[in-house]
């Protein structure tokens, strides 16, 4: 392989290793691109620390940057209407709940159980 992106960075820092390694095989040289946020700074730092090796930092464009954001944002909403489309001509439709009229009842339940509430036990008259 000539390059290798890396855009999702593994959590061990010898599967980075492993990834970036499959460029220079049987000595060629190769490119290693990692995609990284504000989260993923503390991974880098081990990465470095374990290869011995500073990470360049690839210059940006803020503008770019945001162009190229909203041409992401713009496909994954027209993405997400084809499969609404496609799965509304394949006949697939949301569940409903079978009876609506039990709905008001389920919900207090699930209030009870989600606050953690005690819920009161009545003893039954025999």
């Amino acid at each position: 392989m000539d390059i290798v992106i890396n855009f999702d960075i593994p959590t061990h820092s010898k599967d980075y290793i492993h990834r970036v390694g499959r460029t220079a095989r049987a000595g060629r040289a190769g490119k290693s691109i990692t995609l990284v946020t504000q989260y993923d700074v503390e991974l880098i730092q081990r990465i470095e620390a374990v290869t011995g090796k500073k990470m360049d930092l690839w210059p940006t464009d803020k503008e770019e940057i945001a162009l190229l954001r909203e041409r992401v944002e713009e496909a994954a909403r027209l993405a997400a209407t084809e499969l609404r489309e496609e799965g509304a001509k394949k006949g697939y439709r949301k569940r409903r709940k079978e009876n609506q009229d039990d709905k008001d009842v389920r919900d207090r339940d699930d209030d009870v159980v989600q606050a953690g509430m005690p819920t009161k036990k009545r003893k039954s008259k025999r």
